[in-house]
């Protein structure tokens, strides 16, 4: 089986390096490979690099699996309904120095990476990127194509909607929702609910702008 790695900015090389330097991930795979659509074939990091359309030519559905490594979550979510739509899988990817309960549930395409603690009952669905040296509490559910930043506390029985953004070293405190599309701001402490839409931040956090482009970066 082979990987490919959809991204080759800052989040895909990053991803790149993870695995190839970790040999219990590196072994999973006969070859990685990039998808990047704003450049012509070619290569990345020593590694092979393709339009989204020449992979298709070149790599069969059952032969190959990916991940999306971009940090926008709408990014994520189209990336993610694209692979889809042709027919490809998507690699679930917990790097060894995380911990994650045997009771929490992981969907299709999460990426955890180094030095993560994902507690009991906590639910990540598709497509979800979580950062180094972060902890997801227990019964957290973390909707679809969210990324959630390095040094982020998510604190038990909160539910983070799909498409959010949590920026560095946020704490979000137990038993609250975040909306959909929410963004929250590097080192934001939120010990209330987020609406949907909207971009949060301070300690204690709170709302400054609607995220109407569903645009982070």
């Amino acid at each position: 089986m082979k990987l490919a790695i959809y991204g080759t900015g800052g989040a895909g090389r990053e991803m790149h390096e993870l695995i190839v330097y970790c040999a219990a991930l590196n072994k999973r795979w006969t070859e990685i490979v990039f998808i990047d659509d704003t450049k012509e074939a070619g290569v990345c990091y020593g590694a092979r690099m393709f339009p989204f359309e020449a992979f298709q030519r070149e790599f069969a559905r059952d032969e190959i699996e990916a991940i999306i490594a971009v940090g926008e979550p709408s990014a994520r979510k189209a990336l993610y309904e694209r692979l889809k739509d042709a027919g490809y899988r998507l690699a679930t990817i917990v790097h060894p120095t995380s911990v994650v309960s045997p009771s929490a549930v992981l969907g299709e395409g999460v990426i955890i990476k180094d030095s993560i603690s994902i507690s009991s009952d906590a639910v990540i669905k598709d497509n979800v990127c979580v950062n180094g040296i972060s902890m997801i509490g227990h019964g957290v559910e973390i909707g679809e194509h969210c990324e959630i930043s390095s040094h982020v506390v998510v604190a038990g029985n909160t539910k983070v909607g799909p498409g959010v953004y949590i920026g560095i070293s946020a704490s979000i405190r137990d038993h609250i929702e975040i909306g959909e599309n929410a963004i929250i701001s590097m080192g934001a402490v939120v010990l209330r609910s987020v609406r949907p839409n909207m971009t949060v931040i301070g300690n204690p956090a709170r709302e400054i702008a609607e995220n109407k482009k569903q645009k982070v970066f």
